[in-house]
C-alpha cells in the first residue's frame, strides 16, 4: 500500500499524520511531502529598463527561508509518525494542492492523507484550501482528517 501524507507542519497536518497511521495498514510505504515555492531567479522577472523586482541576495534569502521552513515542517511531522518514512521537500510554483495531486498520481498512491482545519465558509469560498482541492481532484481515495481545537 502506498500512502501519501501531505504536510505544512501545522498542528492540523501533524494531527492528521498521527491519526492516519492508527487507521491505515501497518507496514505500508509512506511518503511524506511538503511543497515550497521554487527558487525565484530575479532575472526571470526583469522588465527591461527597471531591472529585476528583487535582488539575487533577496532571492537567495527567500529560498533559504522557504527551504528551512519546509524541512522543519517535514521533520516535525515525521517525528510523530514513528516509522520509516520517505520524506520529500518539493519546490514548485503551482499551488500546493495541485502539486500534491500530481505527486499522488505519479506515485500511484492508494490513499492520500491531508489535514483540515475549520476555515469559515467565506475563507473557503475566497481562497479555497489545499484540503478542498485535494478532496475534489485526487486520483485516489483521500483521508481528510479534521482538526478542531
Amino acid at each position: 500500500m502506498n500512502i501519501l501524507v501531505a504536510t505544512d507542519g501545522s498542528e492540523s497536518a501533524i494531527d492528521a499524520a498521527r491519526r492516519s497511521m492508527d487507521l491505515l495498514r501497518p507496514g505500508a510505504h509512506v511518503i511524506l511531502v511538503a511543497v515550497i515555492p521554487e527558487y525565484e531567479d530575479p532575472m526571470n522577472d526583469a522588465g527591461g529598463i527597471e531591472g529585476p523586482g528583487i535582488s539575487y541576495k533577496q532571492a537567495d534569502k527567500d529560498w533559504k527561508k522557504a527551504t528551512t521552513e519546509g524541512q522543519a515542517a517535514l521533520d516535525r511531522t515525521a517525528l510523530v509518525l514513528g516509522s520509516e518514512v520517505e520524506v520529500r521537500l518539493v519546490p514548485d510554483d503551482e499551488k500546493a494542492g495541485a502539486v500534491i495531486v500530481r505527486i499522488a498520481s505519479e506515485m500511484t498512491a492508494d490513499v492520500l492523507v491531508v489535514g483540515s482545519s475549520s476555515k469559515g465558509w467565506l475563507s473557503r469560498l475566497l481562497g479555497g484550501s489545499v484540503s478542498d482541492y485535494v478532496a475534489h481532484h485526487a486520483p485516489c481515495p483521500v483521508m481528510l482528517i479534521r482538526h478542531d481545537h
